[in-house]
């Protein structure tokens, strides 16, 4: 993509994120193989301690959740195959509808929370636009959920591309959370 849009940043982030990935997976002499000692990788990649601050831990914190929500939802057009390979997902177990209304009860939760922590920022820019921004996509993503149709795998697949664009603008916007 990144030779394609003629982009130097996105082909040295993948040549990096490659670097990176092999380091972490390929076993290599062991001061290479990370995927062992997480800490040593976040030492050795930042070459500084590791620090927990407030808004590293509420990043991690808020994207488990979300990242938990959109599993839901990735499961919900996949059913029929599901069933067809004797996987027992939680949409089967508790239906489409069930699933979906706790998926996106789970995000505007996370929004919510975000706008909360938002208000608390020392720094108004950064209170403006983690309050501000994050109302506007927990808006757009109540009013898609509204028009969703979770039985109809069309619209579940749709909505599902919702969350990862939703996802996506969040790695953004998480920097401005204080």
């Amino acid at each position: 993509m990144g030779i394609m849009l003629r982009s130097p940043p996105l082909v040295i982030g993948f040549i990096i994120w490659c670097i990176v990935g092999g380091a972490y997976s390929i076993d290599l002499p062991p001061l290479l193989r990370w995927k062992g000692n997480p800490l040593m990788a976040a030492k050795i990649v930042l070459g500084n301690p590791v620090a927990f601050t407030k808004p590293v831990l509420f990043t991690a914190a808020y994207l488990v959740i979300w990242n938990t929500a959109i599993a839901f939802v990735k499961d919900i057009p996949d059913v029929e195959g599901d069933k067809a390979f004797g996987l027992r997902t939680l949409p089967i177990i508790i239906g489409k509808e069930k699933v979906f209304s706790v998926a996106v009860n789970i995000m505007l939760m996370a929004y919510g929370g975000v706008v909360l922590v938002g208000a608390f920022s020392p720094s108004v820019l950064c209170k403006l636009v983690t309050m501000i921004s994050h109302s506007a996509l927990a808006f757009v993503l109540w009013r898609q959920a509204k028009t969703n149709d979770p039985s109809d795998n069309k619209s579940a697949k749709s909505f599902y591309m919702l969350t990862w664009k939703l996802y996506c603008v969040e790695f953004f916007l998480l920097h401005f959370v204080r």
